[in-house]
């Protein structure tokens, strides 16, 4: 390892934290054999960036330049409920008898018994001992960005900042599966059993 150089480890069986990178120095033709190591952190958690945004220090200084953080106003849905859903204790609902013509699709799942009608696939992820909750929403059919900005004017969620995705609550997983950070299962479910799906 270079004179003056860090290194810095993790705390959890030595994954590293930072990457060491070597650059000339630009004084290099007073002392032209002495290189100078940079420290660059490459890794930070969702709780990291969280901290660094509202840490009081930095929103003094937004305001001051002026900047605001107040979130925009969210877009009303453009496709309202046509009628009042009604669940059962297993969480089924009878859907319609003509479904309306949305320019996007979620089928119900299929292969029950005496071909009965299936439920909506609505589905919560518990994950890491349930300290990460998601729910995904599978069959999602047509177009998918306007399903997407529905599902965010109708659970009220903002689109992220600057086009960060790893910071938006909703993705896009493999297989069209779309995911919603937190259980809002029976708001989406409401929601598409409302549209008549």
């Amino acid at each position: 390892m270079l004179r003056g150089s860090r290194n810095l480890l993790g705390r959890y069986g030595g994954v590293p934290m930072a990457a060491n990178t070597t650059t000339t120095s630009p004084f290099s033709l007073i002392l032209p054999s002495t290189p100078t190591t940079t420290t660059i952190r490459y890794k930070h958690s969702h709780r990291q960036i969280k901290r660094f945004q509202n840490h009081p220090a930095r929103l003094r200084v937004e305001k001051r330049m002026g900047i605001d953080r107040t979130p925009l106003p969210m877009d009303p849905p453009k496709y309202p409920p046509v009628l009042e859903p009604i669940f059962l204790p297993n969480g089924w609902s009878p859907p319609p008898q003509q479904t309306p013509d949305y320019p996007f699709g979620v089928a119900r799942t299929k292969n029950k018994p005496h071909d009965a009608i299936g439920f909506l696939p609505v589905y919560s992820n518990f994950r890491k001992d349930g300290a990460r909750v998601t729910t995904r929403v599978k069959k999602v059919t047509g177009d998918r960005d306007l399903f997407i900005r529905e599902l965010r004017s109708v659970l009220e969620l903002p689109p992220p900042k600057n086009g960060n995705a790893r910071l938006d609550p909703i993705r896009v997983r493999v297989g069209g599966t779309i995911e919603v950070k937190g259980n809002r299962t029976r708001e989406i479910k409401a929601w598409l059993a409302g549209l008549g799906f």
